[in-house]
């Protein structure tokens, strides 16, 4: 299992991942992580940002996608790390607009602490969350067996359309 005693801060910059042009401005712009977030109820619970850049690198704009801002159905609890990893997935839902996946390694779904999971954010312009999809061994078709402390979604990454479906696989 991932500390949860570590460290005291929320780690905003964990990690960090371009995502693209999301709002059409001709500059990418960035996913990043703050897993020791405590924004909602309890410690731990996580919280993503977007934050769209000028061209010469400065925040002209920010989004925070967290569970006390009310942007996740999902449900975060204490000591999920969302926002451990994040990762650029390109336009999966085909709507012309960026989406994202974040990690939430220490998600207990399925009947065991720690299994893991992550989430995929299809994203609107504006940095908000349109839709989600959880992955873990109990939800999103994902059909591996986890065992407690698996930590599953520790990290995420884009592999592009490996199979020719027109769909970016992730690992």
């Amino acid at each position: 299992a991932l500390a949860r005693d570590w460290p005291a801060a929320p780690v905003f910059g964990a990690s960090v991942a371009s995502i693209g042009d999301l709002d059409g401005d001709g500059v990418a712009d960035l996913a990043v992580g703050a897993p020791y977030d405590d924004d909602g109820d309890g410690e731990n619970l996580g919280a993503g940002w977007v934050l769209f850049l000028n061209d010469d690198g400065t925040v002209k704009g920010e989004f925070k996608i967290s569970k006390k801002n009310d942007v996740l159905a999902a449900k975060l609890d204490q000591d999920d790390l969302f926002g451990w990893d994040v990762s650029g997935i390109g336009d999966l839902d085909d709507d012309g607009v960026p989406d994202i996946a974040v990690s939430a390694p220490n998600d207990d779904d399925g009947s065991g602490e720690d299994r893991g999971a992550f989430y995929i954010l299809f994203l609107n312009a504006d940095g908000t969350v349109k839709a989600e999809k959880k992955i873990s061994d109990s939800v999103g078709g994902f059909d591996g067996n986890l065992d407690p402390r698996d930590n599953f979604g520790i990290s995420v990454a884009a592999l592009g359309d490996l199979d020719g479906d027109g769909v970016t696989e992730i690992a």
